[in-house]
Order: C-alpha cells, then structure tokens, then sequence
C-alpha cells in the first residue's frame, strides 16, 4: 500500500497526516498513545484515508503548553484541519478510543461540518456522574506523574499490560512490537498535558445527545471488552440512527486484532450509506 506524509500548520501547530487511497475521505483519529500508523491497514476501496497524528502523538508537535489540549481548542483546530485537507467535501469520520471520543464531540460541537456518517470503535459517551469523572481525574493525575517520573519505556510496558489490552497478547510478536514501539516513542509531556486536556475525567457525558446527528454512526466493540460491549448495548443502541456490531473474538482494538473483518463490516456499512 502506497502512503503519502502530509504536514500542515494550524494556528502554528504542525500536524502530521497520513494518507492512503483514493476516493471519498475518511478522517481516522487514533487513541490514546498511538499514532496514525495505527490504520495502515484499514482499505476501504473507494476512499481516501486521512489517518491524522493528533495533538502530542505520532510526528505532530508536542506543545509543553496545556491549552492546547483542551477540548475545545483540540476540536478546533480539528476542523481547521479537515478544511485544509478536504474543502467541503463530505466526509466519513471515524474514531478509536480517544480518537472516537474527540470524533462524537467534534461532530456534536460542529453540526454544520459535511460529515455522512460516522464511525466508534471502543469509545464512550462520557461518564455521567461528577464522582466519576472526579475519580478518574484523580487516576489520570496520577498515571501523568508515573509518565514524567518513569518515562515512555515504563509507560509502554504498563499500558500494555492492563486488562483491557490482554487481548492483544494473542497478536503475531511483530504486531506486538510495533505497538509497543508507538507507544514507547511517546513524550511524557504530551501524554500528561493529554491526560490533564482531554482525559475522561475533564469530558461530561453526551449520551442524550447521539440522536441529535443527522446521519447514520456506526459503532464497533469487541466481544471481548465487556465494558464497551455494555455501552453499546446501553447507550447507543437504543437510537435508531445507530447501528451497533459487537466483533466476536475481538478485546478493545478490534482494527488490529482482526483487520480483515473490521475492513469488511465498515465496507458494508458505508455500502449502505
């Protein structure tokens, strides 16, 4: 596959992106720790994939500044972004994790954006309550010490060994590495000023909002990952602009736990749309 290296400045950020593809563009937004790498195997005959290094990921800058982070500035210069990449044209939006995180927020934040449809794997609405997310400020206040004391090694050894990534044990040791690697690349200022911007604990819940989206979402999780599995089933598919598949034999990152059926479920639902 061919991949074209892309930067363009925003408001005196440089953002790096990815390209693959030729077609109608698809915006894909990585999770957190990773990079746009993440998506080079997703092929989507008759799209343009534009896989985006979000703020203090991958080759896009890493401004020590915290504002940046924030969500607002974040989904600002997002849709600067995707002006600078697409014009108008229309366009698919789909987000993992974080990146499915910034994507529901963005297109919430920016209703007049020409996106058709858009697409979740493994992400939240927000957590409801003030404790929760006050506690999981509190847990991400302390993971962004652990990264500025123990730095990027101990960072990719930890969070790939949490639970909700022991899926990915069964993956080829090539696979394997790689990940590790793009996690392990990281600087322990950006993660931290990520965490402190745009972590769990600083978003509130958008849940009574998905109807509100003119346009089909698709949402992803594994089988595996009981806790997204549950939200699916709970918050998102009970609107009827929602189609929600739950991927067998798949933990948290089914894009690269089986590539070939996430290919072909997202073919399909951008078929029918």
């Amino acid at each position: 596959m061919k991949f074209e290296r892309r930067n363009l400045n925003i408001e005196g950020i440089n953002y790096a992106v990815r390209i693959h593809g030729k077609g109608k563009p698809l915006i894909a937004l990585h999770g957190f720790s990773e990079s746009s790498e993440t998506w080079d195997l997703l092929d989507l005959p008759g799209y343009q994939i534009f896989a985006i290094d979000l703020l203090g990921h991958g080759q896009t800058d890493k401004p020590r500044a915290r504002e940046p982070y924030r969500i607002l500035p974040l989904l600002h210069a997002l849709d600067l972004l995707i002006k600078a990449l697409i014009g108008d044209q229309s366009f698919v939006l789909l987000g993992y994790s974080m990146g499915g995180r910034l994507a529901l927020r963005y297109c919430l934040t920016y209703p007049q954006a020409s996106v058709s449809s858009l697409i979740l794997e493994s992400t939240g609405p927000g957590l409801n309550s003030a404790k929760e997310r006050d506690d999981r400020r509190k847990a991400d206040e302390k993971l962004a010490e652990n990264i500025m004391e123990k730095g990027p090694i101990w960072f990719a050894d930890f969070w790939g060994n949490l639970g909700l990534f022991s899926s990915q044990k069964h993956l080829s040791e090539s696979l394997q590495a790689q990940i590790w690697q793009r996690r392990a690349s990281n600087s322990p200022h950006a993660l931290a000023n990520t965490l402190a911007g745009t972590g769990q604990g600083e978003l509130t819940s958008v849940a009574d909002q998905i109807d509100i989206l003119p346009y089909k979402l698709l949402y992803l999780s594994g089988d595996l990952d009981k806790k997204y599995t549950q939200l699916g089933a709970e918050v998102f598919a009970p609107y009827q602009n929602v189609q929600v598949i739950t991927v067998p034999d798949c933990g948290h990152n089914i894009h690269l736990e089986n590539i070939a059926l996430y290919n072909h479920i997202v073919r399909e639902f951008l078929t029918g749309h």
